[in-house]
């Protein structure tokens, strides 16, 4: 579920949003991610199309995204690509069922990233000495799974308007609950039409069609790497998601001396 709290202004800049969003990202002040940092044997630079770990590959360390997108991906053995998710700053990557195992798919920076670098061999020493964490860790799969379930839905039972909405709606609600945003002002935004439609199962053409149509209803615009929401209420109710609004009186502005 995601939630919002809209607060409500009487000037010119219009409706700010900070949103609430259910999701399995570790927030920049959350205590988890200090014990993390701790634990990390240094930080890994990664160029915008090179992969962090490989489909099919042994990997023997974990991730914590801590700048940066980066996508999750299977390759068929046509060449079709599936994104499977996308990862933003605060994201945990590289959790598998067997720690001995390969990855079941490639996580490919989408921008210029970086990434904490935990030793997988770690984690018992870090689940022992910091429990919180170990809680935390669970808290982030089960988010994570959440994720999954709700983009099964996305690809099998949404209808292409509601996906493409709901896929937009995810993310600019995890942007928003780190960096607090103004209703209508653009946020960068590195998803490509044909990322969309990798996500989805839709073709670039059904994307651009359904995007122009959001962008004709004053919803939202995507465009030169930037994403706008218009109107926030609007797009969760596309997908029929829940908005919570409260509201708060304008900012006072300070008497010029």
């Amino acid at each position: 579920m995601l939630s919002a709290t809209r607060h409500a202004t009487n000037h010119q800049n219009g409706n700010g949003f900070t949103f609430r969003a259910s999701n399995d990202d570790f927030a920049h002040d959350d205590p988890g991610l200090a014990i993390a940092e701790r634990f990390a044997t240094g930080h890994r630079n990664v160029l915008a199309g090179q992969e962090i770990y490989a489909e099919g590959e042994p990997c023997d360390d974990l991730y914590i995204v801590t700048d940066g997108w980066v996508f999750q991906h299977q390759i068929l053995e046509d060449g079709r690509r599936q994104i499977l998710d996308f990862a933003l700053p605060g994201a945990l990557l590289g959790f598998q069922s067997d720690s001995r195992g390969e990855m079941p798919h490639t996580a490919e920076a989408l921008t210029a990233v970086t990434v904490a670098v935990i030793p997988r061999d770690r984690l018992g020493e870090m689940f022992a000495r910091e429990p919180q964490f170990a809680i935390r860790v669970v808290s982030a799969a089960a988010g994570a799974l959440n994720t999954a379930y709700e983009s099964l839905t996305d690809v099998g039972r949404r209808t292409a308007r509601e996906a493409v909405a709901h896929l937009l709606l995810r993310q600019f609600t995890r942007i928003c609950a780190r960096h607090p945003q103004t209703a209508g002002a653009p946020i960068p935004f590195p998803l490509t039409q044909e990322h969309i439609g990798d996500a989805l199962g839709l073709t670039a053409v059904h994307v651009c069609r359904t995007l122009r149509a959001l962008r004709e209803e004053n919803v939202l615009r995507l465009c030169g790497g930037s994403l706008t929401v218009i109107d926030p209420e609007a797009l969760a109710e596309i997908v029929g998601s829940v908005i919570e609004i409260e509201e708060f009186p304008p900012p006072r502005h300070r008497a010029r001396g």
